[in-house]
């Protein structure tokens, strides 16, 4: 979508969702070298609140952010994050699903070629339950300025 087509108020609800691994989960911790022993070592994990090791937040937020790029393609950039709040918890073989609202449209001084808009980018698990909610803006290009299409993309 072009940022024309944008307007307060719009839902999205981006298809299909995703099933989260434990093994995901571990490769994530990893990869970023969290060593928050709640997110991989089931037994430490059986002994607090939730009985069993939580998703790592940045794994959640790349994976949503992910859903959302059929809808957000045009995308120049992100330009600020607001929030990201964890509103429930997140377990291996979870299954989430993104679902964006917009809550801003309009235009910036600082580039020609795009608009800004604000959001907020849900996540929403196989019991329906809201596990997190992500607030950012960005750039979206606007109709024909799109630079793939001047490259011959």
């Amino acid at each position: 979508m072009d940022f024309e087509d944008f307007q307060v108020g719009q839902v999205f609800k981006h298809r299909p969702g995703v099933t989260i691994s434990q093994q995901d989960n571990v490769e994530e911790c990893i990869t970023t070298f969290n060593q928050a022993m709640i997110h991989f070592d089931s037994n430490y994990a059986a002994q607090t609140e939730f009985k069993q090791p939580l998703i790592v937040t940045t794994l959640i937020v790349s994976r949503l952010m992910g859903m959302t790029w059929k809808t957000f393609n045009r995308r120049k950039s992100i330009l600020e994050w607001k929030s990201i709040d964890m509103l429930a918890p997140v377990f291996g073989g979870d299954t989430l699903y993104a679902e964006s609202e917009i809550l801003f449209v309009g235009a910036t001084s600082k580039d020609s070629d795009a608009g800004l808009i604000e959001l907020a980018v849900h996540g929403i698990n196989q019991d329906k339950v809201k596990t997190n909610e992500m607030r950012c803006s960005m750039l979206i290009f606007k109709r024909d300025h799109l630079p793939f299409s001047a490259n011959n993309y």
